[in-house]
């Protein structure tokens, strides 16, 4: 890629980048993208920005030469990007990354003279001669380009209503990426003195005596240099988020990146060129830049994170509250059975009307016990009696209120023997389920309620009689689960 290139590019990207801010900032931005702050479009703002600048002038490569030479500044460009961090509205750190190039050129126009050098072509013991290098008008070229990492810190100050002043300094690494020598015109003649003949000869080819007009050679330089920056320009706002910079930047990398130090320009017996910066005629190479740059900085702005948007949760319908419970039977008797039942009940049933009797009783029970009154049913029937039947279950629905650590209680439900077996197994599950309904209809928690249906598998007796066949059509209430209040 040429200069004009690159140049070109920045060019379009600068328009492009201007035009398109320009529209932006012209059109009424909705609520989701207008900017909040209230500031002048020229304010200095903390925040993050990224750049791109182009610049060409003084890219001199400062060789410095002998009495014998002089030296001519070289014209380079630069390219770099770069980012930065403003921690308040006027100071800030940033990095970069930028590619330079360099030149110099050294004009050379002086005679070189070696004394005790030897002839091979002679005889041995007569082949000593001393050269005479004469260099006539020789113009050499050093390019040289460089890729540069610079860290610096920067401020920038408002000015006027859309300006703002920038300065910067930074310390960088230079990494060399490349280096050639060019001789734009001049010769080299060399002539030679032999001392035991008394002689001088020129223009001999053969004895490498001749003028040179078609020589170059390689630089040899070292890879990485240090050095240190600064610039200073002023900045103009397109709008809020981009500018456009302009001013000046230098940099002097004071590391000598000469690699080689030979002892003269041009050897005689190689007939070879060594170059200006590879010899003692050259004292060091430093990379020094002054240049004019333009460019863009554009401000990132992290969009706000849309605030969620409060939506009221309805409220919650109306619930019907739990029917009342009728006051339970307080009498300290037995709920009212028939004699001829009551006497055919298991010893170990006890008979209770409160609940406050239950929770006595639940103290003498162990797990897995009976508790409470069974309630019975009328044969071929799953609906509750009209006799104690409901006062049964709002007392056992008293006692799960009052004893929330009961959190498990089992509804095992039976039948007499009449019927088929597989008929008499879903009319106990369907007696369970009626009580179970009624129970949790009062308000308490089916999770702490188990129901089982036995059918007529476990009979309290024979069912030899009808008040028999009656004490067997129950369901039972059964502690399963008492939680531990310790």
């Amino acid at each position: 890629m040429t200069l004009r290139d690159i140049t070109a590019a920045l060019a379009l990207a600068l328009a492009t980048t201007t035009l398109s801010a320009q529209s932006a900032e012209s059109q009424p931005a909705d609520d989701t993208t207008q900017e909040t702050d209230s500031l002048p479009i020229n304010a200095c703002r903390k925040g993050h920005y990224v750049l791109l600048n182009l610049g060409g002038g003084l890219h001199n490569t400062a060789f410095s030469v002998s009495d014998n030479g002089t030296k001519k500044a070289g014209f380079g460009f630069g390219v770099s990007a770069g980012y930065r961090y403003f921690f308040k509205e006027n100071w800030g750190v940033g990095v970069g990354l930028g590619f330079n190039t360099f030149s110099g050129t050294a004009k050379l126009n002086y005679l070189q003279s070696e004394r005790n050098g030897s002839d091979a072509a002679i005889l041995a013991e007569h082949k000593e001669r001393n050269f005479q290098t004469t260099f006539h008008e020789v113009e050499e070229k050093v390019s040289v380009s460089a890729l540069d990492i610079p860290v610096g810190l920067y401020f920038q100050q408002s000015l006027g209503k859309r300006w703002r002043l920038g300065v910067g300094a930074n310390l960088m690494v230079s990494a060399v990426m490349g280096s050639k020598s060019k001789i734009n015109s001049g010769t080299i003649k060399v002539d030679a003195e032999y001392p035991y003949y008394n002689l001088s000869m020129s223009d001999v080819p053969s004895h490498k005596l001749t003028t040179y007009d078609n020589f170059g050679c390689t630089p040899d330089l070292k890879k990485i240099s240090l050095g240190a920056g600064g610039e200073i320009g002023a900045y103009y706002a397109v709008n809020k988020k981009l500018d456009i910079f302009m001013g000046v930047n230098a940099a002097y990398r004071f590391s000598d990146i000469k690699n080689k130090n030979l002892d003269k320009l041009f050897d005689e017996e190689q007939a070879k060129y060594a170059g200006v910066t590879q010899t003692a005629y050259c004292s060091s190479v430093n990379l020094v830049n002054v240049s004019a740059t333009i460019g863009i900085r554009y401000r990132i702005e992290r969009k706000p994170k849309p605030k969620p948007v409060y939506t009221p949760e309805p409220e919650p319908e109306p619930q019907p509250e739990p029917e009342p419970l009728p006051a339970p039977i307080q009498s300290e008797t037995a709920i009212d059975l028939k004699p001829a039942v009551a006497d055919i009940m298991p010893t170990d049933y006890v008979y209770v009307n409160t609940s406050d009797d239950m929770s006595k009783q639940l103290k003498r029970k162990k797990v897995g016990d009976p508790i409470g009154t069974p309630i019975l049913f009328a044969t071929n029937s799953d609906k509750l009696r009209g006799d104690n039947s409901f006062s049964i279950l709002d007392t056992v629905t008293v006692f799960l209120r009052e004893n929330p650590d009961v959190t498990r209680m089992q509804i095992s439900a039976h039948t007499d023997d009449v019927g088929t077996d597989a008929y008499n197994l879903d009319l106990s599950k369907r007696r369970a389920k009626t009580v179970v309904d009624y129970i949790i209809g009062k308000g308490i928690d089916p999770k702490r309620l188990v129901t089982v249906g036995y059918g007529e598998s476990r009979p309290l007796n024979n069912n030899a009689t009808p008040e028999q066949r009656e004490v067997n059509r129950r369901v039972e209430f059964m502690i399963l689960e008492v939680e531990d209040k310790e």
